[in-house]
């Protein structure tokens, strides 16, 4: 199961040493399916990022959205669907072997990010206008966003 787990910019390389232990991340559940109407994978995985990349901002507190995705079995998740139709509770660290990727917004998102924390629903918006930049797991250890 594919998930996408919220983070901070500090966490990034600590993925790298099989020690990070989130206790939250969000995937294309059963509930999402449900609730969704769209078959398509990509859009469907999309909506379960963006969840993600909202919550490192609002719930996580990150100074940039940073979203951590791993492969993880359906063993190692369980559904919370009265937190979010897409949150997963993740059980246990997560393997360095099982990170596939990072999403981290631009360093120039970092104005619109601080006003979000601080509960601009507008800059939140801003924010969902924004592209995140793609990072292989083999990056991450040195990723050092500005």
């Amino acid at each position: 199961m594919r998930v996408y787990i919220p983070a901070t910019v500090d966490d990034l390389p600590r993925c790298a040493d099989g020690l990070w232990e989130p206790p939250l991340a969000y995937a294309v559940t059963e509930r999402l399916l449900a609730i969704v109407d769209s078959d398509d994978a990509d859009e469907l995985a999309e909506i379960a990022r963006d969840v993600a990349a909202r919550a490192s901002v609002v719930d996580v507190g990150s100074p940039l959205r940073v979203v951590v995705v791993a492969e993880l079995t359906r063993a190692e998740c369980e559904a919370d669907p009265d937190l979010h139709p897409a949150a997963v509770r993740v059980q246990g660290r997560i393997p360095a072997s099982a990170i596939a990727c990072a999403f981290v917004d631009e360093p120039g998102a970092a104005d619109d990010v601080r006003e979000a924390r601080g509960g601009d629903e507008d800059a939140l918006d801003a924010l969902e206008e924004r592209d995140l930049l793609w990072y292989d797991a083999s990056e991450l250890a040195h990723l050092k966003p500005a």
